[in-house]
């Protein structure tokens, strides 16, 4: 039989990761979203590199990366234009500028 203090250890654990995975990032981003007026779980940042100061759109995911290294609210990463690493601070920059509908 497992102890009881096991199980509510494991319990415990496992709302502790659901948590950061999953709400963290939600309330980052929505918080992010009204400032710039934003929707959805995905974020938008227009970004210019430092070697080549040509600006690209970046979609990222608050608490997550596959393709950069997180640093905070930067990320260290390829330039998709110029193929060089640097680091960019996706947080604090603007979204891409959209065009209103015709």
């Amino acid at each position: 039989m497992i102890p009881l203090a096991v199980v509510v250890a494991v319990v415990v654990g496992v709302i502790v990761v659901v948590v950061a995975v999953v709400v963290l990032p939600y309330l980052l981003s929505s918080s992010r979203n009204r400032r710039v007026g934003g929707r959805g779980f995905v974020q938008e940042s227009r970004l210019t590199c430092s070697k080549c100061h040509r600006p690209f759109d970046y979609r990222w995911i608050p608490g997550a990366a596959l393709t950069a290294v997180r640093l905070g609210k930067s990320r260290y990463m390829a330039c998709p234009l110029c193929h060089k690493w640097s680091t960019f601070d996706v947080w604090d920059s603007p979204p891409p500028r959209t065009e209103p509908p015709n």
